[in-house]
């Protein structure tokens, strides 16, 4: 994905840097310059020009899961000026927005419907006074690739050296100081803010990072210190970061109070340093979510040897080295571990041989025996149990191939075909199953479905195969609406009347999908 959005993107093609990287646009220049006039058109199109949806990826909301959080907003704009006024003191009731001069048209990136749903990003101009009340703004360093400067500073770099490196490019030693041989700049504060969480000195932390910590009013309401024992801590990881971010969305929508959605902080910014600190009972935020960002931590890893400069980001390499010419390829597969099963009293080993999971202690004959007692309620061995895992989802899963399946289905769950296809060529066994025993026909609604469903009736998988639950692929589809796949699913001669475990038809679960959808 990093390498197609890179290279269309500096052909100039925004539009082509997108499609790679997932996301379905839905911009009308022509149409933006009628309705706002052609400035704010010029001003849109230059953050497209310069828009690296591949990196702001790294940086969407996500669930714990790891998938994009669902149905959040994201504001992307590089202007300057307000985007709206507060309104007046004593009106401001949490909900009420006063919009600037006149109409402001940004960038909005909206995430999926769902977690369940494909990982695409829909990508669109609206004016802020129509978002709704829950939204996030991120910084042009994120997702723009002219902002060099800003995304180096945020990276933890100064002009001079990045963070637990020397000036000459090369990392600390263990345990080596570095404030005291280069004191006040970006680097040394960086280092300074993660040492002092480290030893749990949090509020001198709070204060290396430019932000005051008003615990009066909170030790009135905590008798034990609860808000600064979870959600000082819980902002940690924000630090470097956070009294800038403050400033920005402060003069951005131009309002004193930022408020941490549903949790206990909120950040005050006035003419001195911002203030963290408890929000008053009864009292209505309003504004954008400003803890959503957590600083980088490329230049530790760097450090530590867990990266190379080489598997940065393109745009960050720029930004964090700018006179090295970086070697950035494409990352060949993850190898696939060794596996080891307990088989009996002994331990026999696993193999997977052109794509196959290859049990080499025993013939085909004897497992398939074993797999056929198996299914009758008789004994089964180690290496027999590993294999009916393999091929149909079935547990116990020894760890190994929990992991081989994990990454398997990860492509799919984000969407990568080329990668999937890539690994299908070289022989991987497209019958694999999922924890809930789907093949990747139940995953065809997150894919290319015109590349993928050929290959795999090829191989044989059937389109009314059911896993675990009940559901076909046709359910799977049209849980998610996707009636494209849908119909080449019915064309390929899946059974449209075939009920889930529920008694629902295909039909019925989409329409189900679609009233929620429409709520």
């Amino acid at each position: 994905m990093v390498a197609a959005a890179t290279a269309r993107r500096q052909q100039g093609d925004w539009r082509g840097a997108c499609a790679a990287a997932g996301f379905d646009v839905h911009i009308d220049l022509h149409d933006l310059a009628n309705r706002y006039g052609t400035e704010e058109a010029a001003r849109v199109e230059a953050d497209l020009t310069g828009f690296a949806p591949d990196l702001l990826r790294q940086f969407l909301p996500r669930t714990p899961t790891s998938m994009l959080a669902p149905q959040v907003r994201v504001v992307l704009s590089r202007r300057t000026e307000p985007l709206w006024t507060p309104p007046p003191a004593g009106q401001r009731d949490g909900r009420q927005r006063v919009p600037s001069r006149r109409p402001a048209p940004v960038l909005v990136a909206t995430l999926p419907e769902s977690a369940s749903a494909p990982q695409r990003v829909e990508l669109r101009v609206a004016e802020v006074e129509r978002l709704p009340d829950r939204w996030h703004d991120l910084p042009d360093w994120c997702w723009h690739a002219d902002a060099v400067e800003q995304r180096r500073w945020a990276y933890g770099a100064s002009p001079t050296r990045l963070a637990w490196h020397r000036p000459d490019g090369t990392p600390y030693r263990t345990g080596e100081p570095g404030r005291t041989q280069w004191p006040d700049d970006r680097a040394s504060e960086v280092e300074t803010i993660h040492r002092l969480l480290a030893e749990n000195r949090v509020l001198d932390a709070y204060a290396a990072a430019g932000l005051t910590v008003d615990l009066d009013e909170e030790q009135a309401w905590y008798r034990w210190n609860q808000w600064a024992d979870y959600e000082l801590v819980r902002l940690g990881p924000t630090l470097p970061l956070l009294a800038a971010e403050a400033r920005r969305l402060a003069g951005r929508y131009a309002c004193a109070m930022l408020p941490d959605g549903d949790r206990n902080s909120s950040l005050v910014v006035d003419d001195g340093p911002p203030t963290v600190r408890r929000t008053r009972r009864g009292q209505r935020l309003w504004g954008p979510d400003p803890f959503v960002l957590r600083a980088p931590i490329e230049a530790g890893l760097l450090n530590r040897g867990l990266l190379r400069r080489d598997d940065l980001h393109p745009l960050v390499h720029e930004a964090l080295f700018p006179d090295r010419v970086q070697d950035w390829r494409v990352p060949p597969p993850a190898p696939v571990p060794a596996i080891r099963i307990r088989c009996g009293p002994d331990w026999h080993a696993l193999s997977v041989t052109d794509g196959r999971l290859v049990a080499q202690r025993h013939t085909e004959q004897e497992l398939r025996r074993e797999l056929v007692l198996g299914g009758l309620g008789g004994p089964i061995s180690g290496c027999a149990a590993a294999v009916r895992a393999w091929r149909t989802g079935q547990g116990p899963v020894p760890k190994q191939i929990r992991l081989i399946r994990r990454d398997f289905f990860a492509l799919a769950r984000h969407g990568d075909t080329d990668a999937l296809l890539a690994l299908l060529a070289d022989g991987f066994d497209p019958a694999l199953r999922d924890g809930d025993g789907g093949t990747l026909l139940h995953w065809l609604h997150r894919l290319d479905h015109a590349e993928m469903l050929p290959l795999l009736l090829a191989a044989g998988l059937s389109v009314d195969e059911r896993d675990r639950n009940g559901d076909t692929p046709l359910h799977r589809a049209a849980r998610a609406a996707a009636t494209e796949v849908m119909a080449a699913l019915v064309e390929a001669g899946a059974d449209a009347g075939l009920p889930d475990a529920l008694g629902r038809t295909p039909a019925v679960v989409l329409g189900q999908a679609r009233g929620r959808a429409n709520r």
